[in-house]
């Protein structure tokens, strides 16, 4: 065999064997079954102000839940934008421990008090997945109007 013959032949094995080794990833983790999941039943909340209350339930294995992150954005003038993407001027995590969400079975009240004052609020609530790969539960997005 000559020299090119094998720097060829060997140049083939090396492609071969990287390609081979990414063939096992097929796609993220999924929950082996749907007792693994949680999600938003209701989030309601009303005012004091200077300061939110928030009050929640939150359905299935809230065991998995690894924190609970509330997410404040000022709406200002841009509060007749539904399709604009939400950014967060301010968040807070609590852990389930903190919300009694095992003790309660997934209900919760809090408050949370901003420190950037606006007069409305967009606001998001999602529940982390303690485990990689698994879905968090995102609420979908409220209006606060502070008085």
């Amino acid at each position: 065999m000559t020299p090119t013959k094998r720097l060829v032949f060997m140049m083939a094995a090396c492609i071969l064997i990287i390609t081979a080794t990414g063939c096992g990833f097929k796609s993220d983790p999924s929950p082996t079954s749907s007792a693994d999941l949680f999600e938003w039943d209701s989030i309601k909340t009303s005012v004091q102000s200077p300061c939110i209350n928030i009050a929640g339930d939150l359905s299935g294995n809230v065991s998995n839940v690894e924190e609970v992150l509330f997410e404040l954005q000022k709406a200002g003038d841009n509060a007749d934008c539904p399709g604009c993407p939400f950014k967060a001027d301010e968040s807070f995590a609590l852990t389930p421990r903190e919300l009694g969400l095992l003790s309660n079975n997934g209900q919760f009240t809090t408050t949370i008090c901003p420190t950037q004052i606006s007069t409305l609020y967009r606001m998001k609530v999602t529940a982390k997945s303690r485990y990689f790969g698994m879905p968090n539960a995102v609420s979908k997005e409220h209006f606060i109007e502070m008085p």
